[in-house]
């Protein structure tokens, strides 16, 4: 078997925030899905459209239709600004998720001439600090700096847009049904 140059063992403290990631990603997801659908005007079979779709596809299409339901009128319009703000951070949440759950994580940076795009200085620091470059190099060679803190910071965002996503949702619907 080849050496591997991966992060070492020891790192569970790495591996525990990556399964933390990894399980509130997919329950955004999963309410990004019913979100979309239920905007869509989902039926008995309507489901199987929405169904093994990647987030870019459904924000798009939710924005697609969500654009169409404001021509209709539908709802208040504070509603679909909020439905529509929740879908982008979304998208952009999902993005570096990609990045952290399918990348190459390291102890050290290994793109010391091209630049390792460091954390904010304002981010708070919790945990060790690691290096994660993406691996699909036809996107572009990438090399961020991570710590703990991030990773469980971004899957704490996630569910807490899991949440936005259900809220602003139900909030449209009871405004078109009058119930506000």
């Amino acid at each position: 078997m080849a050496e591997s140059t991966s992060v070492p063992d020891g790192c569970e403290d790495l591996y525990s925030s990556l399964g933390k990631l990894v399980v509130a990603s997919a329950d955004m997801e999963s309410r990004l899905r019913y979100v979309v659908s239920e905007l869509a005007g989902d039926d008995d079979a309507g489901w199987i459209v929405f169904e093994g779709q990647s987030v870019e596809w459904l924000v798009t299409n939710g924005l697609a239709v969500l654009g169409q339901l404001e021509e209709m009128r539908r709802w208040p319009g504070g509603n679909s600004t909020r439905i529509r703000s929740a879908l982008l951070e979304a998208q952009n949440a999902n993005r570096l998720r990609n990045l952290m759950v399918h990348g190459t994580w390291r102890d050290e940076c290994i793109l010391r001439d091209e630049g390792c795009v460091p954390r904010p200085a304002t981010a708070p620091l919790e945990g060790r600090v690691y290096h994660v470059c993406r691996s699909r190099y036809r996107k572009g060679l990438e090399e961020r700096q991570f710590a703990i803190s991030d990773i469980d910071a971004l899957a704490e965002k996630m569910w807490t847009l899991e949440q936005e996503l259900r809220e602003s949702k139900d909030a449209a619907k009871d405004a078109w049904l009058g119930r506000t």
